[in-house]
């Protein structure tokens, strides 16, 4: 995996060439895939002349850089929602007591106007994607143990939703938001999850950029996540509900 990362952004700078065996021993040993793509970064930063095509380009290849993190925070989410989605059909009572809590604490925001609960919403989810991005610099299990919560939570959240509304119901509550707001969360756990796995390979004595690697992470936060996290927000509170007026 390593290889082909580092010979597709080699190869998106026209820096292919070939190599000794000599030279392959060198950089299997020295010459991860991450520095290059780091690297990569730094040298689209100092071309002002490909700044207005960089801007989507990183972004792709930032996402392609990560995306077997990213992957597997899909999979964790989607398994504890099928899980909690299970589990509240066979334990109403726990089910019950989740949505209580759940409902409790969301309450005050729903009864604000909706300037006010959009901002709650950006916030709120801002402020997650951020702690799974930083937190995952302990060994990257603190982004996989939220985004199973959050899944969990969704999942039983769900089911109790679906039985009054149908799924039909759940299907459009969730996907006009969902479709952006879960990608960028997904994206922030799995920068969470790379960066533990570079300080579980700093601690065993392999070759890491841990500090350009958080930045570079924290960037494409800023950049991206965050603005379209706030588009989420904007879409979950006024069109969301117009969408579910007609149901």
């Amino acid at each position: 995996m390593e290889r082909e990362e580092e010979y597709y952004l080699r190869e998106r700078n026209g820096e292919v060439r070939a190599e000794t065996p000599e030279r392959e021993g060198e950089e299997k040993i020295g010459a991860p895939a991450e520095n290059a793509f780091l690297a990569d970064s730094r040298e689209t930063k100092s071309r002002p002349e490909g700044r207005s095509t960089s801007k989507g380009s990183g972004f792709t290849s930032y996402v392609r850089f990560i995306w077997p993190y990213v992957l597997f925070i899909t999979f964790v989410f989607f398994g504890a929602l099928l899980a909690g989605y299970t589990s509240s059909a066979n334990f109403p009572d726990m089910a019950d007591t989740l949505m209580e809590g759940f409902s409790s604490r969301f309450a005050p925001l729903l009864a604000m106007p909706p300037i006010f609960i959009m901002l709650g919403i950006f916030l709120n989810n801002a402020f997650v994607s951020l702690l799974f991005l930083v937190l995952g610099l302990a060994l990257g299990v603190l982004p996989v143990m939220f985004i199973a919560f959050n899944g969990y939570i969704v999942g039983v959240i769900s089911h109790i939703v679906a039985q009054e509304r149908g799924l039909l119901f759940i299907f459009f509550a969730l996907l006009p938001h969902g479709i952006l707001e879960l990608p960028m969360v997904f994206l922030s756990a799995g920068i969470g999850l790379r960066l533990g796995h570079q300080v579980f390979s700093a601690l065993i004595g392999r070759p890491t950029e841990i500090k350009k690697e958080f930045k570079e992470g924290l960037r494409f936060y800023f950049r991206w996540i965050l603005p379209l996290l706030f588009l989420a927000a904007v879409i979950e509170t006024f069109i969301t509900p117009l969408i579910l007026s007609f149901l």
